[in-house]
């Protein structure tokens, strides 16, 4: 019952940051839009699977790995998408 909750806690987490990140609408520039699109699903992607463990004890030491696997993961992305928006015909 604890892994599902904390599997449940994590996966909306996750969704929240999404939402957070997600473009509203279309910006004025395409590139910038496919940038935050890209972010905004990284973002739920290692959120829900990262930080699963600060769910189950909270330590400062999870929340640093999940931030240390957010992050770069979250860069990539945006620039990933970024120059797919920029590229993009």
């Amino acid at each position: 019952m604890i892994n599902f909750l904390s599997i449940l806690i994590a996966v909306g987490f996750g969704y929240l940051f999404f939402r957070i990140a997600r473009p509203k609408n279309e910006l004025s520039s395409i590139s910038i839009f496919y940038g935050r699109t890209f972010l905004a699903w990284s973002l739920f992607a290692s959120t829900s699977f990262y930080i699963r463990p600060f769910v189950v004890d909270q330590s400062i030491n999870n929340i640093i790995y999940w931030l240390m696997m957010s992050a770069p993961f979250g860069i990539f992305a945006f620039v990933f998408g970024f120059l797919y928006g920029k590229f993009k015909n």
